[in-house]
């Protein structure tokens, strides 16, 4: 049996209340304690195992309190009671719970000189847990509210902002930002904590006949000097830019003159936000943001509308240009960006960048925008969106030097600034024009400072190989990728130079120096004269000094307790941690890495500065020929790497992630994820600005107060993990040869193309940059002007779902997302849907992804419904799956149905299934990533192998029809045989009809006690929800009167048609017949040119058809002719079939 194996979780200080209930649940059930949750004792139990195990589940739970928390529930002697109290305390929304969140926010204030941000984000948080507890505050409240906490020293800011708004309400997230930016300001201009921010008159104000009213007291007011405030036109305080009496630059009166606005005052402030996503939209027909602060030449006005993806209208309110700056340091200008106030997210559209004369390039999950051969900027895929990362300070910040100087001190594994100048005043670094003096959050993580060792103040050996300092590392607490848990360095004191091996035991040194030994002879024809180490039992063994005596090595020991006197071999370990943590946390690899790590900053080392050498490069001094830096990378950045052997339709490339630097053959270590191994390469493509994100290594290190416990490495049926066996003597001894292959040997997956100096190939790119290149966006013809309103697209909704799982725990409402993907988990979990093993040679993973809804009742009640959803397109057949179909109930049925419950008075209940594909069995192996945000702490590296069917995989829906068949037969149902949805059972004097279309039920019979036995039937054979009488089925509303009759309805069906395809407005009467007599519709009418089918390409004609022919099938047999006409032309529709659809829809209007 394996060892257990650890997990740690923060302990619950009173936040956050709803993730650490759904790790202590996890817990709980890894340790086969979750029984005790429940309130009552298991069937089947003694008293004595409930007992114990109960106390056993209350003693995980309070060890994971922190110590305020933990004095509330000493009097609880129940796991269930424990658990319920906690709950009221935190989660409920009891009135004291409300009372102690209300009075906190109302009291939370920002103190003097402390945090901006965390001041914002507590605010926001309890903002977050009011809400959990169904407080919800008015968006201006909550600006209003957000204000009133700041201190006195920001009163200027808060009069600016609330003068500036006129009729106009604030909003949170307009306030928020305006907050941040000006914390952001204040801090780079170094301004005391007095500055405020400022109000410019924006446009000239024009002259008028009259006050209308105006008192000139009140004239006198707003003219009245005011000390704090900075006029920015002469720099003097008192007044404002508009009130000052000196002539303002000509620049300025243009700018002035170029307003169009006269009256509204703008907030001017520097705003320098966190990172923000821009999202690269192929359906977008302009650029688009919801901000002007970060505009240059805004024009203000009416610019028209746009148009969403589900019909909605928003209006655009103003155009400029907005200075974007890519993570590498590159300045990207977007011009002529439409501002669109109500607009959720910020879009670059394709189709403008083409018409400006841009190549879009995408591929690997990539993309790049590329001009001639200057790569302008690039980004990556986040879920199913192109995504582009403005770092921090993006915005309006077009200097490249402190990203430049970040890029290079991550390439060069966390090198001190020292190093790095020395560096660029040597012109080793000719990329680097100056080194910027910025904060490295993974510096401060990574390296913890100690009391220096005393210096000697000797100098260097004169001879290579003279002396030797040597020191083991080790044990660590996890094992490297090739199973190792020690290291030993060999330091030469003369270049200072370092070998680092990696050693699975600690009784491996001697052979390892055996063999570094004789390599190193061999290249110096030099021998090695004195070694100095520690005294442990490594170094000291009988046949390691026997072997340096007969090769005339003397051997030099240290004072045991004294590790000073091996300073050199000390200094040395301790940097190599230092550095190689800092890169491992900077990248997000876990703690399996820490090998590659060292590895990797060893290289580092030997090229880089040495204070001992007074700045001289060991590697230069070791070999005699200068170094090259062009090749280095950041580690653990992603990679991209030729497939060989692939298939011609298959992807050219693999994704890869970068460890370090080959030994034996020059080149780049890449780890494939996938496989689990390690591939070389000369020639990989590099993204270097994105990175390995594993989002548990940096919060689990550094974070909150943690409470460890040891978890059954056999709680679920799986074999001890084995890692992929790979060279254990990771040293750094291979120089590259910048632009020179090289060598004979190709390594795994080489790429066929060579390293470019052009600027094009120093940027990060797609993987298939030379190859597969992606074909220009089309231009999007403009079209006439009688359909306007079907040009402008942007493929966004308004419904607030997020689209993966990083952006769902990002929004405001993550909790109620948190909370609906633990009950999705547990659904899994309840149906034992997998169990993680490693995964068997030759065997694919499929991946999975979160998908988010809001649902909405025929009450308009709304509920959060996460689901996990296998990739199911990466499935093939005959593999993976075999059969995929599976029947639904028949329209007709439903209606014949309805129709006989009508005539006969039967029951008619409505019932859900939960989960529904959960409960089919699979026939095939199938193996699936762990779910996101749900990885099994110390099991990342297992994969699930599902017992069960899943939400995603083609086989899914058919496996459940089969599983809910064999039970309907089982009960004693027969199926019908022109409809296999629709099951019927004959009792004495009545009888059941059950109808099923997905996961969705109608049961229809005469007695009710005949009809709860199948309810209960079926709730205890699969997890149901009973909706009671039938109120709604498929989008059509069920309404029974008094006298027994039925009547369906689909007129919120309708309504929500009408308004997305635009024909609710007042403009659009009403038709009387669902198609006019005017109109003689044939083929003739459909485009006759290319530019008249590049204009019907943007009218939704199927979508509109297709949504006419659900309601004529449902409810709606009244428009059976007019849609049969009309969907004669949807493959190519011309301007009068659409003419026709139009008026079909206002038919639906008039009833």
């Amino acid at each position: 049996m394996a060892d257990d194996e650890k997990v740690r979780i923060d302990k619950f200080d009173g936040k956050d209340f709803g993730f650490w209930k759904m790790q202590i649940e996890d817990l709980l059930c890894q340790k086969d304690l979750m029984s005790a949750l429940e309130e009552t004792k298991p069937e089947g139990t003694t008293d004595k195992d409930w007992k114990t195990l109960d106390r056993k589940a209350m003693a995980v739970i309070r060890l994971s309190l922190a110590k305020n928390v933990a004095f509330n529930i000493v009097k609880e002697t129940t796991t269930f009671g424990l658990m319920k109290a906690l709950s009221n305390m935190y989660e409920k929304p009891s009135a004291s719970n409300k009372v102690f969140l209300i009075r906190q926010l109302v009291n939370t204030r920002l103190k003097e000189g402390a945090s901006v941000t965390s001041h914002v984000n507590d605010f926001n948080t309890i903002i977050s847990r009011l809400l959990s507890v169904d407080i919800k505050f008015d968006d201006e409240l909550q600006a209003l509210l957000l204000l009133s906490s700041l201190p006195e020293s920001w009163s200027g800011t808060v009069t600016a902002v609330s003068s500036s708004c006129g009729t106009t309400k604030l909003t949170f997230e307009g306030v928020r930002d305006l907050i941040l930016g000006e914390d952001i300001r204040r801090k780079n201009s170094g301004e005391s904590s007095s500055s405020l921010l400022s109000t410019e008159r924006r446009g000239r104000r024009k002259e008028r006949g009259n006050s209308r009213g105006r008192s000139k007291s009140r004239n006198r007011s707003q003219s009245k000097p005011r000390k704090d405030i900075q006029c920015w036109n002469c720099k003097e305080n008192g007044h404002f830019r508009s009130q000052c009496p000196k002539p303002s630059t000509s620049k300025e009166k243009k700018e002035v003159n170029a307003a169009t606005d006269d009256s509204d005052d703008a907030l001017i402030c520097c705003v320098e936000n966190s990172t923000e996503s821009w999202i690269m939209d192929s359906g977008a027909s302009f650029h688009a943001t919801s901000s002007t602060k970060t505009m240059r030449n805004l024009r203000t006005g009416n610019f028209g509308k746009v148009r969403l993806a589900n019909n909605h209208t928003l209006d655009i309110t103003g155009m400029g240009d907005i200075d974007l700056k890519t993570p590498l340091g590159t300045s990207w200008t977007l011009k002529n960006v439409r501002v669109i106030p109500s607009l959720r997210k910020k879009l670059i559209s394709i189709g403008q960048l083409d018409d400006q004369g841009y190549d879009v390039k995408f591929g690997g999950g990539q993309w790049k925008v590329v001009k001639g051969n200057y790569v302008v900027a690039r980004g990556k895929k986040r879920g199913t969106l192109y995504m582009v990362e403005v770092p921090e300070n993006g915005v309006n910040a077009v200097t490249s030097g402190p990203s430049q100087s970040s890029l290079w001190h991550q390439r060069l594994g966390h090198m001190s600034e020292k190093g790095m100048k020395m560096l660029v005043s040597s012109g080793k670094l000719p990329e680097l024009k100056k080194v910027e003096s910025e904060f490295c959050e993974p510096c401060v993580f990574g390296k913890k400072k100690k009391v220096s060792f005393v210096k000697t103040g000797k100098t260097p050996k004169a001879q290579k190989l003279e002396l030797i300092h040597t020191d083991v590392y080790g044990p660590t607490s996890v094992s490297s990728v090739g199973g190792s848990h020690y290291y030993v360095t060999f330091i030469d004191d003369s270049t200072r130079k370092v070998w680092v091996y990696f050693l699975k035991n600690k009784s491996d040194v001697f052979y390892t120096f055996k063999k570094w030994k004789t390599a190193v002879e061999l290249e110096t024809d030099l021998k090695v004269k004195c070694l100095k180490s520690d005294n442990g039992g490594e170094y000291v063994s009988k046949e390691f000094r026997d072997y340096c005596a007969e090769n005339g090595i003397r051997m030099i020991y240290t004072v045991p307790g004294t590790p000073q006197q091996n300073g050199v071999a000390e200094r040395m370990n301790r940097t190599l941690n230092e550095r190689a943590r800092s890169m491992r946390i900077n990248s997000g690899l876990p703690k399996m890495f820490w090998a590659e790590a060292v590895s990797t900053a060893a290289y580092l080392i030997n090229r880089g500065p040495s204070v001992p050498l007074d700045f001289k490069i060991p590697e230069e001094e070791w070999k005699g020929k200068a170094v090259k830096y062009g090749h280095l990378k950041v580690f653990g950045c992603s990679a991209y790497d030729l497939v060989k052997d692939g298939d011609k339709l298959d992807a050219k490339a693999r994704k890869y992630t970068f460890i370090g630097y080959g030994s034996e053959s020059m080149g780049y270590r890449l780890w494939d994820f996938e496989n689990r191994k390690v591939v070389r390469s000369k020639h990989a493509t590099f993204n270097e600005a994105e990175l390995y994100k594993d989002r548990n290594t940096t919060n689990s290190e550094v974070q909150k107060e943690q409470v460890e416990f040891e978890v059954d490495a056999q709680s679920q049926t799986t074999e001890p993990v084995t890692e992929p066996e790979i060279e254990t003597e990771e040293n750094t001894v291979p120089e590259f040869d910048d632009g020179n292959t090289g060598g004979d040997e190709e390594p795994v997956g080489a790429s066929d193309s060579g390293s470019s100096d052009s600027e094009e190939e120093q940027s990060p790119q797609s993987p298939d940059q030379t190859q597969n290149q992606v074909r220009r966006s089309t231009r999007v013809t403009k079209p006439p002007a009688r359909y306007d309103s079907y040009v402008n697209y942007l493929l966004l909704t308004e419904n607030g779902e997020p689209e993966s799982y990083s952006e769902a725990v990002k929004l405001k409402d993550s909790l109620q997302w948190e909370h609906a993907m633990k009950d999705e988990m547990n659904s899994l979990m309840k149906n034992n849907t997998w169990e993680l093993i490693k995964l068997p040679p030759g065997k694919r993973v499929l991946q999975n992804k979160w998908t988010y809804r809001i649902k909405e009742d025929h009450k308009g009640c709304k509920r959060y419904k996460a689901r996990l959803v296998a990739k199911g397109f990466q499935q093939k057949k005959g593999v993976d799956y075999n059969e995929i179909f599976s029947p639904v109930v028949k329209m007709t049925t439903i209606r014949l149905i309805l129709s006989i419950v009508a005539a006969e008075g039967l029951h008619l209940e409505q019932l859900d299934v939960k989960t529904a594909f959960l409960h089919g069995n699979l026939d095939e192996e199938i193996y699936m990533a762990q779910p996101e945000g749900f990885q099994v702490a110390g099991k990342e590296n297992l994969v699930c192998k599902l017992k069960r069917s899943l939400y995603g995989l083609k086989q899914a829906p058919r496996q459940w029809y089969l599983k809910f068949d064999d039970f309907m037969v089982r009960t004693g149902y027969k199926r019908c045989e022109t409809d296999h949805c629709c099951y019927q059972k004959r009792f004495k004097g009545s009888y059941i009809i059950l109808l099923l279309y997905v996961d969705d039920m109608l049961i229809a019979g005469s007695d009710m006690e005949e009809i709860r036995k199948l309810k209960k039937q079926l709730s205890d054979e699969f997890e149901m929800k009973d909706l009671g009488p039938a109120k709604q089925i498929l989008g059509m509303s069920i309404s029974r009167k008094k006298d027994g009759s039925i009547t369906l309805s689909q007129e919120k069906y309708i309504g929500k048609v009408l308004e997305r395809f635009k024909m609710n407005d007042e403009k659009m009467k009403p038709r009387n017949t669902p198609l006019g007599n005017h109109f003689k519709l044939s083929k003739d009418q459909s485009p006759k040119s290319e530019d008249e089918r590049a204009e019907m390409a943007k009218v939704p004609y199927a979508s509109a058809v297709g949504s006419l022919m659900y309601a004529m099938v449902c409810t709606r047999p009244d428009i059976a002719h007019a849609v049969g006409v009309v969907s004669r032309f949807m493959s190519d529709p011309g301007r009068e079939h659409w003419e026709a659809v139009k008026w079909l829809l206002r038919y639906l209007k008039d009833l």
